[in-house]
């Protein structure tokens, strides 16, 4: 595959070929769809606030998921409207675009770390917390790493039909799909084992911390699926047109936002 996208970057000649109806009025469907989606969890969002000083960390990150990921579709509307992604320059674009939304998101990690500490009880304060500590820049850390092997080994090149196809080499592919893996299962341990102790004394049994729990260990679930199943099609097909891996970003963004929506519901600012 490197080899053919290397000859494929180095020709310049080539006609770029127009997307296809099809994927046209899906994409901007989709596109429309989500950002009437993230509009509203974002304004529900807001109109919970009740001071931006005393607002906790979990909806600080909450925030941020949803400008960075309003900010992805605003931006992948306007660069698949108006410009082709078939010619090069813009190809290349692309991938870079999608990469960045798709790392950025992943903030949702932290988000996933901060539950788990309030499902605990707080009894530490963060930066006291070993578990914490550990949970917090055991994600960021290797992440990094994994975030510099995708952006080394990303290539984008428009084929033979016209066609700009984006992806990543199976080097940078393999560790994030078992990054994504491990760290999820982790995480979801990290929410069922609260709730098996608060079902084993129910007599002091918090319900909506126990709540909470569940909630986040059901969207913990949601989120691994969704990651590991686009992961593993990009890996296994070795690389996709680039219009469809905006449309795959924008559906993953949509699920992501719904999920998140309705597992921090419960949560007051």
């Amino acid at each position: 595959m490197p080899t053919i996208a290397r000859k494929a970057v180095g020709n310049a000649r080539y006609t770029p070929s127009p997307i296809p109806v099809v994927g046209e009025v899906i994409s901007v469907a989709l596109s429309m769809i989500t950002i009437a989606a993230l509009a509203t969890c974002l304004t529900r969002r807001l109109q919970s606030i009740r001071s931006w000083r005393r607002m906790s960390l979990t909806s600080w990150l909450l925030f941020l998921i949803y400008c960075d990921s309003f900010a992805f579709v605003f931006l992948t509307a306007i660069l698949s409207k108006g410009f082709n992604m078939n010619v090069l320059n813009i190809c290349r674009g692309v991938i870079i675009l999608c990469l960045a939304c798709y790392m950025t998101t992943k903030l949702i990690y932290l988000f996933l770390v901060e539950k788990a500490y309030i499902v605990r009880g707080r009894r530490l304060p963060r930066l006291k917390d070993k578990l914490y500590l550990f949970n917090f820049f055991g994600m960021i850390c290797p992440y990094i790493g994994v975030f510099i092997l995708n952006f080394i080994f990303r290539f984008a090149y428009v084929d033979d039909n016209g066609i700009c196809i984006v992806g990543m080499k199976r080097v940078a592919m393999i560790p994030l799909l078992s990054f994504e893996v491990l760290v999820n299962v982790y995480l979801t341990l990290l929410f069922v084992l609260p709730i098996l102790n608060t079902y084993s004394h129910r007599r002091d049994v918090n319900a909506a911390l126990r709540a909470v729990a569940l909630r986040t260990f059901i969207g913990s679930c949601a989120t691994l699926t969704s990651s590991v199943v686009n992961i593993t099609v990009l890996m296994v097909i070795e690389g996709e047109p680039g219009w469809i891996c905006m449309m795959c970003c924008n559906a993953d963004i949509l699920f992501s936002v719904l999920v998140l929506h309705w597992v921090s519901s419960p949560d007051s600012s």
